[in-house]
């Protein structure tokens, strides 16, 4: 009777064993199971393209004499004084509206650099746009990119033989008595316009900004046309 106790009992352990080799895989399954957590995804900016407007919220810092005389990713001579900035992947030449959220203040600048690789932030301002946004003592900001226009997109020169018969103009963009106001519009226009030769003026005891002189109203036309999408003002002029 003893023997068959013993017999039995180890009966009962090889069975019991089996079962808990046999529970093994579903076990380990479900604490698997237990374990995979769907980790949220990383922080993301806030990004919509729609008919070829962009916009992105993130954080702005800006580089200035450490980078100033060196190489742009475009191939460019950086300039710390002019209104330029470096983006991850818009296009080169493209202009961007930087809005300051802190403060409003806003600043049209053109991508011609690569970067920041920092986390979180969307943009690397020239010294003068930081300054126009007042941000250079803070270092960095929190903005709202927009996309005002995308490169590749010129001027006309003229959609016939004879446009305009030889008529000149040029286009003054604005007027102040204040000079500071007159080269900061300047500052904006250059990069709006690179193709364009600007100058200050003075003239009725104002300081105005104009274009050089053009040959053909239709190219005078067309600028006056692309300073509405920057929702800037100016009008055809005789020099």
């Amino acid at each position: 009777m003893g023997a068959c106790f013993f017999w039995y009992n180890d009966k009962m352990k090889i069975s019991l064993r089996l079962s808990m080799i046999c529970l093994l895989p579903l076990l380990v399954s479900c604490a698997a199971g237990k374990n995979v957590r769907s980790e949220p995804p990383p922080p993301r900016q806030v990004m919509a393209i729609h008919a070829g407007d962009f916009f992105q919220t993130g954080i702005a810092s800006w580089y200035g004499d450490d980078f100033q005389g060196k190489t742009t990713a475009n191939g460019e001579i950086y300039d710390m004084h002019k209104l330029t900035a470096a983006h991850q992947t818009l296009p080169f030449h493209t202009m961007v509206e930087v809005e300051n959220l802190d403060n409003g203040k806003k600043a049209v600048v053109r991508i011609n650099d690569r970067g920041p690789f920092l986390k979180n932030r969307v943009i690397d301002l020239s010294l003068q746009a930081a300054l126009r946004l007042d941000m250079t003592g803070k270092g960095t900001a929190a903005v709202n990119l927009r996309v005002l226009r995308w490169p590749g997109e010129p001027l006309p020169a003229g959609s016939s033989a004879n446009p305009d018969a030889g008529a000149e103009c040029c286009v003054q963009f604005g007027a102040f008595a204040v000079r500071e106001n007159a080269d900061d519009l300047r500052l904006t226009l250059v990069e709006i316009f690179p193709e364009l030769t600007l100058q200050v003026i003075v003239e009725d005891e104002m300081f105005k900004v104009i274009s050089e002189k053009i040959i053909g109203a239709v190219r005078c036309q067309a600028i006056i046309k692309k300073m509405a999408e920057y929702h800037l003002q100016g009008f055809i002029r005789k020099q």
